[in-house]
């Protein structure tokens, strides 16, 4: 029997009645993703006094994914960005991402269907303005208590205001007090159609403001990714397989990219796949695996099993979004719940895995999230493995590991297709298929260029250099110690080391990004400064190094040049060995190799003094290799003080003149601050180190506090619910053996908004009154502000200790048993907790590329430069890196969620609540009892 895909079946689509699609993995991963991008920018707001702006900004990436999707990956996204924001930020956080969801997903929906100016504004009263009235003022309705304390904080806000604006001369302010006090004795139509002109407002405004940085990134992005696996039933049977004339052209692409290709792949053995950067070779990847040809035809027995069990895996390049689950068994039990714990540690063992099946993924490193993915892949026994460069970005010892299991596993009767630049894994493959085209525009710069752009190179000291990340915090984790260095000026100087030493901290030492807790960097006999004066960052992944859109505007951003036409810019490319037509290019269309050559290109035209680059040859072929070390080679004769970071020490020490190695230092004990050293931002959504009782609680007894608190307050906000919640707070910090120096330092301007709100409503308030300095004050005014503020920063607290004491791990667990709860009910929520999932496993990377982006557009500024509006242009051209970076994310995921058998479950069984948990919700239940009573 023979299965015959070929482009007369792709073009002939069947016509079918429109029926509800489920959520399919790529629009779960884009949900979560873009979800990640919002919750990011309101968390960070919990910290400036921006939380407007950063609604408004945040809407953002909930109306591209409106303008992309359809309403329920937007209402998926929604959720998703409310949830990981509690987790992370409280309350506050989580409004702030549910409000920039509405707004942003009924722009994006604007946006897609092209509606006018009136339609929007009609839509927007239908579609939100009457819900959210209604909602609203149900809900004032049914918490009276509450409805009447916030009555309370706007007549003493308005109260208190006019007194002051009347004490400064100013007449008739007076009937802004008594119309406010008017109008909220109607509080129903007053909140109802405040309400609705609010939210209508609003939505116009985003309208008017996203609209355009959303058709910009719509562009950039080009067509959303489709599910396009091939879908059959019968038997499932991926090898032998044989492609014949296969040509593939991605949507909105005019040339294809792979084109006439012929292959035969049999049972079992080792396949390599080669090419040069940009050549196809995934794309081909994603034909063998089972995705339509635009042209030609694949020949099969049988259905290629994509995900499912006897049939097709996939291993891609970048583990981190190669493996989905927060703990290793629940990576490998993804889709599969069913999987014993023995049959998951044999399959570590056939991998050469040593972890626990509890170990968190986030803490393995790069070799060893590429075994736990080809343990992942070998779970549903494939009779078809495909690694998509998946040795790429590991180190020479780790790719030999890695090859060994390849070829144990093709010796065992499974097919193995490697797609790889490594000529010696080549040799190890049976087979090899060699893909034409790609990255050809390699061009050696006349003698006349070589050598032109003369930077001088800086002289760099190191005394006495120790380095902690987190320093002084419980998270605190010793990296170097006792780092003495001289680097004379225009020496290249390669860093070397096994992963984990701290080869890449000690670059962004030298390179002025971070700063030593002991010791000194000098350049020149002053610290290093990262700006084009000082030192220069290149970084591993060079699409970071990248942020304009077009090949000659970035260089000139980074050189700091006027004009984009500048012949310096020219000048820098035949530097680079590349043809001066990629000046007008974008940077999204050039290979990895040419991105790292334009990256390097805009350092070495800034002429800085120091260059520092971490990994400069990682993941890219034979030709692009040499082609960086020669660009590297001219970067030496410039004069400029050069230093690598690299695994790739043979082929770059003819161009080095001295090789340092970073020894790997014992970790000390923690010593931790008197006071607290932890900012605001460094210590939300983090673990405490060590256990403790807190620790040990089920995830949901932890989750019934935070809700109880919130209940407590929305029923009875006074100071006897403000005590009850201290109770719960204070223990919860006891049983989770929190120490003083994770209390994170307020910024200053929380204690200025506190004062001076305060001093309003005390302004406006009522008895008791006092008089300070001849000002009569009203302390019930004062009092209830007080709560107020008591209430946010208690329930912002909680959700701290949440983080502290609740390791994300857990929570996909116990989201899967919310998923059971409601299937009992028949409410389908299986999309929700794969696609929190994923933003708990995609957040830590998608902050960790947002502060490279940020570093990137810092260093490129001027020395003093620090105006308001150029600190706008830096975040504004991060924000759709950031996005095209979520999307990239998001099409790996899924990716790897198809490779997995597409939407399942994401994660073991979730553990049962003890008596322990039993006993918490006993005694939190009485705590919120009694004050409901009291109070």
């Amino acid at each position: 029997m023979s299965s015959v895909l070929d482009s007369d079946r792709v073009l002939q689509k069947p016509q079918r009645k429109r029926i509800r699609r489920p959520i399919t993995a790529i629009e779960a991963a884009e949900a979560a993703a873009f979800a990640d991008v919002a919750a990011a920018i309101c968390v960070l707001s919990r910290v400036l006094p921006i939380a407007g702006a950063a609604i408004l900004v945040s809407s953002i990436p909930f109306a591209l994914l409106g303008a992309r999707r359809r309403l329920r990956v937007g209402l998926l996204a929604g959720v998703t960005g409310w949830i990981v924001a509690l987790l992370f930020g409280g309350y506050g956080t989580a409004n702030m991402v549910g409000s920039a969801a509405v707004m942003g997903v009924f722009c994006g929906i604007a946006i897609r269907r092209r509606w006018s100016g009136p339609t929007t504004f009609g839509v927007s009263i239908v579609a939100l303005g009457i819900p959210a009235a209604v909602f609203f003022t149900g809900l004032l309705a049914v918490f009276s208590t509450y409805r009447e304390f916030m009555f309370d904080q706007i007549r003493n806000g308005v109260g208190g205001t006019a007194r002051i604006l009347s004490n400064a001369g100013l007449t008739d302010v007076q009937a802004l007090d008594r119309a406010v006090t008017a109008a909220l004795r109607v509080w129903p139509l007053t909140i109802s159609v405040g309400t609705l002109v609010g939210v209508v407002l609003a939505a116009m405004a985003t309208a008017v403001v996203v609209r355009a940085p959303v058709v910009s990134l719509m562009k950039r992005l080009g067509q959303p990714v489709t599910d396009s696996v091939v879908e059959e039933t019968g038997l499932i049977a991926p090898v032998p397989v044989s492609l014949r004339d296969v040509s593939v052209t991605h949507p909105g692409a005019i040339t294809p990219t792979i084109s006439g290709i012929n292959a035969d792949i049999g049972v079992g053995g080792l396949v390599s796949v080669t090419g040069r950067n940009g050549a196809g070779k995934s794309t081909l990847a994603s034909v063998i695996s089972g995705r339509r040809p635009t042209m030609g035809s694949v020949f099969r027995r049988g259905n290629p099993g994509l995900g499912a069990p006897g049939g097709t895996a996939v291993i891609g390049q970048r583990p981190e979004t190669s493996v989905l689950g927060l703990q290793v068994g629940d990576d490998l039990a993804w889709g599969d719940p069913h999987l014993t714990p023995q049959q998951a540690a044999d399959l570590l063992d056939r991998v050469g895995l040593r972890v626990g099946l509890d170990a968190e993924t986030a803490r393995l490193s790069g070799g060893q999230l590429q075994r736990l993915a080809i343990a992942g892949a070998l779970a549903r026994n494939p009779q078809l493995l495909v690694s998509d460069e998946s040795t790429a970005m590991v180190d020479k010892s780790g790719r030999d590991e890695l090859m060994s299991v390849y070829r144990g596993l093709a010796g065992t009767g499974t097919t193995v297709v490697h797609i790889t630049h490594d000529a010696d894994e080549i040799d190890r493959a049976d087979h090899t298929i060699a893909v034409p085209g790609g990255d050809t525009t390699t061009h050696e710069a006349p003698s006349s260029a070589r050598g032109r752009m003369v930077a001088g190179g800086g002289r760099i000291d190191v005394r006495g250099l120790r380095f902690a990340h987190d320093s002084g915090t419980p998270w605190h984790r010793d990296v170097l110690a006792q780092v003495d260095l001289i680097i004379a000026p225009g020496q290249t100087v390669l860093i070397t080391g096994a992963n984990g030493a701290g080869k890449s901290t000690l670059a962004r030492l030298l390179a002025g990004i971070e700063r030593p807790d002991e010791g000194v960097v000098l350049l020149d006999g002053v610290p290093v400064q990262n700006n084009r004066t000082g030192a220069l960052f290149g970084h591993q992944y060079a699409r970071l190094s990248l942020v304009r859109a077009r090949v000659r505007d970035d260089i000139a951003d980074a050189a700091g040049l006027i004009s984009s036409s500048n012949p310096v810019i020219v000048e820098s490319l035949r530097e680079m060995g590349l043809d001066r037509s990629i000046a007008d290019q974008r940077v999204d269309h050039l290979s990895v190799g040419q991105q790292r050559r334009v990256a390097l290109a805009g350092l070495l035209a800034a002429r800085p003094r120091v260059l520092v680059l971490d990994e400069p040859l990682a993941g890219l072929d034979e030709p692009s290799r040499v082609a960086m070390v020669t660009a590297l080679a001219r970067v030496r004769a410039s004069g400029t003080t050069l230093i690598v970071v690299t695994h790739d020490v043979d082929e770059l020490t003819p161009i080095a003149d001295r090789l340092l190695e970073v020894p790997q230092i014992e970790p000390g004990p923690v010593r931790l601050a008197r006071s607290s050293r932890a900012s605001l931002a460094g210590v939300v959504g983090r673990v405490l180190p060590g256990t403790s009782p807190a620790k040990r609680l089920w995830v949901g007894s932890k989750v019934f506090a935070i809700a109880a608190l919130a209940l407590m307050f929305g029923i009875n906000p006074t100071w006897v619910s403000v005590a009850a919640a201290v109770i719960i707070a204070v223990a919860w910090t006891a049983a989770g053996r929190v120490p003083v120096a994770a209390l994170p330092r307020l910024p200053w301007w929380i204690f200025l908004v506190m004062l001076g709100g305060g001093f309003v409503t005390a302004m406006g308030g009522g008895a008791p009154f006092v008089t300070i300095a001849g000002v009569e004050l009203g302390l019930g005014g004062a009092s209830t502000w007080a709560i107020l503020i008591s209430i946010t920063i208690i329930s912002f607290y909680v959700s701290l200790l949440f983080c502290w004491t609740t390791p994300m791990v857990e929570v996909p667990a116990f989201s899967q048993r919310l998923v059971g709860y409601a299937a009992k009910i028949g409410v389908p929520a299986q999309s929700v907790a794969v696609s929190v999932t994923v933003a708990l496993r995609l957040l830590p990377f998608m902050i960790g590329d947002f502060r490279v982006l940020l570093q990137t557009v810092a260093q490129r500024r001027s020395p003093g430069q620090r105006s308001v509006r150029d600190r706008a242009e830096q975040w504004s051209a991060c924000m759709p890196i950031a996005c095209a970076l979520a999307a990239q994310n998001a099409r790996e995921v899924a990716a790897s969620m198809d490779n997995r058998g597409g939407i399942g479950s994401v994660s073991r069984p979730d553990r049962r609540p003890g008596l322990l948990d039993v006993v918490v919700i006993a005694g939190i239940v009485a705590i919120v009892a009694a004050a409901l009573v009291l109070g």
